[in-house]
């Protein structure tokens, strides 16, 4: 009777030591699984106040050049961060920003110097002559480009127009 007893106590001590085990189990994976979906989310608005950056200006006839310098500079800066140079343009995650006025123009591979005499030049209106007319220059975005949209979702490319 009493090997019973024993038999019975140690069977149930092994049920519970496997509850216990199935319980641990249960909640890891559970818990896995949420961590996962936080990352996920935490991701996608990352991505949504980088794209940001560059759709707040999407279907706008109102930006100004200094508006599109600073655009370009920053997409400069992230070209930068992420190992890319100007010969990389075609690499998934470059970001071009480009200006089509007099001739179309890349803005991301233009120097600092380059880039103030954009200012310099293109920020009022000018008559056929040269002349300044003294209003301000508008430009139109016309695209915005996204990398891979399956992936990453990522804005690759921006494209102003000079308004007449």
């Amino acid at each position: 009777m009493e090997n019973a007893s024993k038999a019975l106590i140690m069977s149930a001590s092994i049920l519970i030591g496997i509850i216990i085990l199935s319980i641990a189990t249960y909640l890891f994976t559970a818990f896995g699984g949420s961590s996962k979906e936080i990352q996920q989310q935490v991701d996608a608005r990352v991505m949504a106040e980088f794209n940001n950056n560059f759709l707040k200006y999407q279907g706008s006839e109102k930006c100004t050049i200094h508006d599109i310098v600073n655009l370009a500079k920053f997409a400069q800066k992230t070209n930068e961060q992420l190992g890319y140079t100007a010969s990389d343009y075609q690499e998934p995650f470059y970001i071009q920003v480009i200006l089509i006025g007099n001739g179309r123009k890349e803005l991301t591979q233009f120097t600092e110097q380059q880039l103030i005499k954009l200012l310099n030049d293109d920020s009022v209106e000018k008559d056929a002559s040269g002349n300044l007319i003294g209003n301000l220059q508008y430009y139109k975005c016309e695209e915005v480009r996204f990398d891979n949209p399956e992936q990453t979702n990522r804005v690759s490319k921006i494209i102003f127009r000079k308004m007449n």
